[in-house]
């Protein structure tokens, strides 16, 4: 027993003496340091060990914070979200009802222009009715025989010709489109004075019997003669193409036409 006790305090002694030995180094290392100007060993381990530690420990729980708020935010986060869909989506039916209430404006304005030039001749009106798809090209207005329109009195808007009443009630007529194929409509080449006669396909104009020797350019203005239902120089379109057939005695010309038939509104209805 006496060997075993003296054994373990022999150790002891060894490592207190190792301890004391390292501290001295330690201080010596120090001492050094200080007297060079140079980074004590503290300050290397330091900075090197224990300062990228605690920046990850740091990061981690920064990260860590910033799930647990997004989790615990994340119902009033996605409400917010939904009310700023709806608030853009609000804004931009604004948006496109203001975009058209401009351009109606602009339509309202060329139309006021052209019904103060002749304000005993012309009846507004607002279309009210149009069927694409039916059988004919034709829109239905809230004026009528009651208001002083009468059949075939030949109905146009700030932009040009749209067509004739083929048919009145009390307060409301039927007109049909120029583009309507059983429409025909004399007209004439504004640069040339060259005469035809326009008739409708559908989605277009075309205009038909123009003399071969005539020259025909695309951008043409084409109006209309006077005949037994229109006046003379109410603009129809403008050439987009010329068809000359070899042969033929006759060219023609597809005319877009100026009036937006897809847009209609509001016209103006010539008196008879």
């Amino acid at each position: 027993m006496v060997a075993i006790t003296s054994f373990w305090d022999e150790r002891k002694l060894l490592v207190f003496v190792s301890l004391i030995i390292a501290a001295s180094i330690f201080m010596l290392v120090e001492l050094d340091a200080a007297h060079h100007g140079a980074r004590s060993l503290t300050d290397q381990i330091v900075t090197t060990v224990i300062v990228p530690v605690e920046d990850a420990i740091t990061q981690t729980t920064s990260a860590v914070a910033t799930e647990f708020t997004t989790l615990v935010h994340a119902g009033s986060l996605a409400a917010r979200n939904a009310a700023l869909e709806r608030k853009v989506q609000d804004l931009a039916a604004t948006n496109e009802r203001l975009r058209q209430h401009a351009a109606e404006n602009i339509e309202l304005r060329r139309m006021l222009e052209l019904a103060q030039t002749m304000p005993e001749q012309t009846i507004a009106a607002s279309v009210v009715g149009y069927a694409p798809e039916g059988s004919r090209r034709e829109i239905s207005i809230d004026r009528g025989w009651r208001d002083g329109v009468r059949r075939d009195a030949v109905v146009i808007n700030g932009d040009g010709l749209i067509g004739h009443v083929i048919d009145t009630g009390a307060h409301d007529a039927h007109v049909l489109l120029i583009i309507d194929p059983t429409s025909n409509v004399p007209a004439y080449l504004q640069d040339t004075h060259t005469w035809g006669i326009v008739t409708g396909t559908w989605q277009h104009i075309r205009m038909k019997y123009i003399g071969q020797d005539v020259k025909v350019r695309p951008g043409d203005t084409v109006m209309t003669g006077k005949g037994e239902i229109y006046p003379e120089g109410v603009v129809i379109g403008t050439v987009r193409e010329i068809d000359r057939k070899d042969n033929a005695l006759y060219q023609s010309a597809v005319v877009a036409p100026a009036v937006d038939f897809g847009g209609l509104t509001h016209v103006l209805v010539l008196r008879k």
